[in-house]
């Protein structure tokens, strides 16, 4: 797809019309699309079909957007974030999406346009987009910039990079960002979504650099009961599991499975909403800070926390 064409979502697998339980989307970031974003190099297979295979009762849907880099690959000026949105909303409708619970899984700038897609199908005075919002159970953001990203800063001071208003968007402490993160953390509650976050720990090269795109602070949501984990990949890898084994794997897996047992079985939700005391968060939280100031190996934060989880709950990593 050239960047001057409209959005499209692309079906990876899983049952289809009314007997699905629930739809994941899959959203990506800047530069990205519906296949390469998700599927390692020379690789035929992404894990979206692991988890078809592995959860039978959900279908998997990649979308697809206009997110060039730059004005030399991108038709014209590229569109705002609020301006996006409402047309993947009308995407999302058009394909079924908010007709049974949804997922979102995002990369990068795929977790601000899904953050924008809720806003504006809750807010925005048209009745039919609501069922987007209402009909979210839960969002995973993969290195989503929620306070911004310092390439994009990079990006904006080179001249040759001439960025779009899309890449602008990603400019670290944009005032947009920070509206659009507290509105959020404000509703998330009130719509009952549950979020789940993961941060990059490697960098990638830029030019004669290796850059942090999205650090582990700004890939934090600030959601009460959400902690952000570091994974052991970079920005572009953290969303191309290589195996079942791997963290993002499992934990997207886990996520899902939490949110299918969410889903009212004749009016009664199967397991109620665990929410862990704010202390717990803030103490996990800490031990990732020694990890982001390189006070600590990720080995060892990841050792930390654990040991503070079998403290406080009594559980253990066999």
């Amino acid at each position: 797809m050239h960047d001057g064409d409209g959005p499209t979502i692309r079906r990876v697998g899983g049952k289809a019309g009314s007997t699905r339980t629930l739809d994941l989307v899959v959203m990506h970031g800047l530069g990205g699309d519906d296949i390469s974003t998700w599927t390692q190099k020379g690789s035929s297979e992404s894990w979206l079909e692991w988890l078809v295979q592995d959860i039978p009762s959900i279908a998997v849907s990649a979308l697809r957007y206009p997110a060039g880099l730059t004005k030399w690959t991108t038709a014209g000026e590229g569109m705002a974030l609020p301006e996006r949105a409402n047309g993947l909303i009308e995407t999302l409708l058009y394909h079924d999406i908010g007709s049974r619970p949804v997922i979102f899984v995002c990369h990068s700038l795929g977790g601000l346009v899904v953050k924008q897609i809720l806003r504006n199908s809750s807010e925005l005075a048209k009745p039919e987009w609501k069922v987007i919002a209402e009909s979210t159970l839960g969002v995973v953001f993969l290195a989503t910039p929620h306070s911004g990203s310092t390439l994009a800063s990079i990006a904006k001071a080179v001249p040759l990079a001439r960025p779009t208003r899309t890449t602008l968007a990603l400019t670290a402490h944009c005032p947009h960002l920070k509206d659009l993160g507290d509105w959020y953390r404000q509703n998330v509650a009130r719509l009952d979504i549950q979020t789940a976050a993961y941060a990059e720990s490697q960098k990638v090269k830029r030019g004669f650099r290796l850059v942090t795109v999205v650090n582990s602070t700004s890939a934090d949501p600030g959601i009460v009961d959400c902690v952000t984990t570091s994974v052991d990949a970079d920005h572009s890898g953290i969303c191309k599991p290589a195996s079942r084994a791997t963290a993002v794997y499992r934990g997207v897996e886990m996520f899902v499975r939490r949110q299918l047992a969410r889903i009212p079985v004749n009016g009664v939700p199967l397991v109620p909403p665990i929410n862990p005391p704010p202390e717990v968060v803030r103490q996990l939280r800490e031990f990732d800070r020694l990890g982001e100031l390189e006070l600590l190996p990720l080995a060892d934060v990841t050792t930390l926390k654990m040991g503070f989880l079998k403290r406080h709950y009594g559980v253990n990593d066999e």
